[in-house]
């Protein structure tokens, strides 16, 4: 059973600059799983899937492509600001993400979705549902952080898997959450492929 807190906001008695906000929030967001990948709490980007990490555990294969960016990006900012130390933790983190994606998170022919608190993996081919999530195949590339050959094959799985032209639709992911026991979160109250798509524009 859950319990939800309600309260309110006030303001922190803490000042600092807006560097020093970010560097807190990369810092935050340096919390790994089993896998050397990042926690995803009640959801990343996918708020949906609000059950894969609850208890904790559970790991974001799209977070740490996203993270593995912002690692690298900052770490020029914290250069240009004489932060040496912490551009130097950016770059070696980035590293040290971009080791454990592709040892793993690759599922054989694209890369997985995350990790469940029990370790079960989420969009991989062993799944009944959610086989393959265009996110993580996306963000690979968007990123940088993904084996160059294994992200034009991750790509060509979401063109084979999730491209539909007939509908003028790329899927989010497929198969849709509907009758599998595993629980992602509030992402399966959807009927089967409604949120599972979104509409790409042709020529």
């Amino acid at each position: 059973m859950r319990t939800l807190t309600y309260d309110l906001p006030v303001r922190s008695e803490q000042t600092g600059t807006l560097y020093d906000h970010c560097v807190r929030a990369i810092q935050h967001g340096l919390r790994f799983g089993s896998h050397g990948l990042p926690l995803m709490g009640c959801g990343d980007w996918n708020d949906g899937m609000n059950r894969v990490g609850e208890q904790g555990k559970g790991e974001s294969v799209w977070l740490a492509f996203f993270l593995f960016q912002v690692l690298q990006e900052f770490s020029e900012v914290a250069r240009l600001r004489g932060d040496a130390p912490f551009a130097e933790k950016c770059l070696s983190q980035a590293a040290l993400l971009t080791a454990n994606i592709e040892s793993n998170a690759w599922d054989g022919a694209w890369y997985r979705r995350a990790y469940f608190d029990n370790g079960e993996p989420l969009g991989s081919a062993g799944n009944v549902e959610c086989q393959i999530d265009s996110i993580p195949q996306s963000w690979s590339v968007l990123s940088g952080a993904g084996e160059p050959m294994r992200s034009r094959q991750a790509m060509e799985a979401v063109n084979d898997r999730l491209v539909r032209r007939d509908h003028a639709l790329i899927q989010l992911f497929d198969p849709p959450f509907d009758k599998s026991p595993v629980d992602p979160g509030y992402i399966k109250g959807y009927v089967p492929g409604v949120r599972g798509k979104r509409r790409a524009i042709y020529p």
